[in-house]
């Protein structure tokens, strides 16, 4: 079914719709995750490695956009032209499997600022959490069942809303700034915030999965690029999107660090409430906070849900490199059954909140998703690279896609063999997708594509038995 020109999305619309998928819990939280393994000096040195790494990724999809206008499935479009069906099966897999951790951290949090909002020593009973948290899942449903579009729209009166409390944020804040409480002591090796010994460098790597959660986000346009009236469209709000959240982001962190010494900052349950509640707003800055936090993450728990359904019906569409279940859209141009199974999936790890300790599992899920999605970050520079790589004047492309290949390895590795080997088992659940794909396609499956299936589920039970054994922790 063919989806009119005037229900496609405009700039209007994806600009705030690129903002939304970033400017998500990673901002709001991003205070905490950072002061626990950085002082506020390498928080900054870390942003300004972050943002620029981010930024050679946004300007590699921008760069496609242009360059190959007719891969309209983004991520997954250009590691199957580039590398073969399996590697686009398993582009695709990774980043729903992202998306889908995401929702559910983005759920966590919502429900953490819920407790705060009702009082700072209030914890919500862990079944109360999984109701309300199923509910608000399939509200969403129905909306997004409802019309792309029509979920635009509402997305744009949210991501309105959630900037207004972080313009709050850093414009009040750098009233009552101190460079005192920002310039810690021993700030090259001893941790403010705990007291630890820990190097400059090891700093830096471990701020990097906080940073690149915070962007996790920015690939979001090309994925929805279909919806879009142009891949021209699509190209400029990706690069205005990621310049907007980047400046946001940088300031918050850096204006957080120096209103709140390190261990205040560490103890707190929502730290931008408590930025503000230390402005002229006082305590009604705190709670404006909180209120501008649920907002966000319910525009970002929208976003992401349109995108964890496009990436699995793209692939089912475009190339049926998913079973053609997949497929089905209905009078509104919605992937019904994609929506459905992802609805599915993300109720049943939503069981995780019946457990009071998976409750406390925020930074844990946001590394798995951040991991999850670097592999497909990678696969989308490298085929950046191989596409310019015999163009002649193309100096500076071929530089950018370097620095985002070296920059997506170098978090990969900064994550941490436990969440590559997290990453490993659940690449290795899509294995069944794939092959019941082929066989509706009445194809065979090739011989390499066999050895790559059988490498990664060995290495994923190893994976697993290591962490059963206590040999792997994250």
């Amino acid at each position: 079914m063919k989806e009119d020109k005037n229900k496609k999305l405009g700039i209007s619309l994806l600009v705030p719709l690129a903002i939304g998928t970033m400017i998500a819990s990673g901002i709001f939280n991003s205070p905490i995750d950072l002061i626990e393994t950085a002082n506020p000096l390498a928080v900054i040195i870390s942003w300004v490695i972050g943002v620029t790494g981010v930024i050679m990724i946004g300007i590699v999809f921008y760069m496609l956009s242009n360059k190959r206008p007719e891969l309209k499935g983004g991520i997954y479009s250009y590691a199957k032209t580039g590398y073969g069906d399996f590697v686009g099966f398993n582009s695709a897999w990774g980043y729903w499997t992202s998306s889908l951790l995401g929702n559910m951290a983005f759920i966590f949090l919502i429900f953490k600022t819920i407790n705060s909002l009702i009082g700072d020593n209030y914890f919500m009973p862990p079944i109360y959490s999984f109701i309300f948290g199923s509910i608000l899942l399939w509200f969403y449903y129905f909306l997004i069942k409802r019309g792309i579009k029509e979920a635009g729209k509402l997305n744009l009166v949210i991501t309105i809303a959630k900037i207004i409390p972080l313009i709050l944020v850093i414009v009040l804040g750098m009233l009552v700034f101190s460079t005192d409480i920002f310039n810690v002591p021993n700030w090259q090796t001893i941790l403010a915030s705990n007291g630890k010994e820990v190097t400059l460098g090891k700093q830096i790597s471990d701020s990097m999965g906080s940073i690149l959660w915070c962007f996790v986000g920015v690939e979001g346009l090309v994925v929805l690029s279909d919806r879009a009236k142009s891949q021209n469209a699509v190209a400029k709000s990706t690069i205005i999107a990621l310049i907007v959240t980047a400046m946001l982001y940088m300031l918050i962190s850096v204006i957080s660090m120096g209103v709140l010494p390190a261990n205040e900052l560490l103890s707190a349950q929502t730290p931008l409430a408590l930025v503000l509640s230390k402005t002229a707003l006082g305590d009604a800055g705190g709670m404006i906070v909180k209120l501008g936090i649920l907002i966000s993450l319910l525009g970002a728990l929208l976003c992401w849900n349109l995108i964890t359904t496009e990436i699995l019906y793209l692939p089912a569409k475009q190339d049926n490199l998913m079973p053609k279940w997949f497929k089905k859209v209905n009078d509104k141009n919605v992937p019904v059954n994609a929506l459905l199974f992802s609805m599915v999936a993300s109720q049943l790890i939503l069981l995780g909140m019946l457990s009071p300790a998976l409750q406390k599992g925020y930074y844990i899920v946001t590394h798995i998703a951040t991991t999850n999605i670097l592999i497909p970050y990678l696969l989308s520079s490298m085929f950046a690279l191989k596409t310019f790589k015999n163009e002649k004047n193309c100096i500076k492309e071929k530089a950018v896609c370097i620095l985002a290949c070296i920059y997506s390895t170098y978090v990969i590795y900064a994550a941490g063999v436990a969440y590559l080997a997290l990453a490993f088992i659940m690449y290795a659940t899509g294995i069944g997708f794939y092959i019941k794909a082929k066989k509706e396609k009445q194809q065979s499956i090739e011989s390499k594509e066999k050895m790559a299936m059988i490498v990664m589920v060995i290495i994923a039970i190893i994976m697993i038995i290591a962490i059963a054994m206590g040999k792997v922790s994250v």
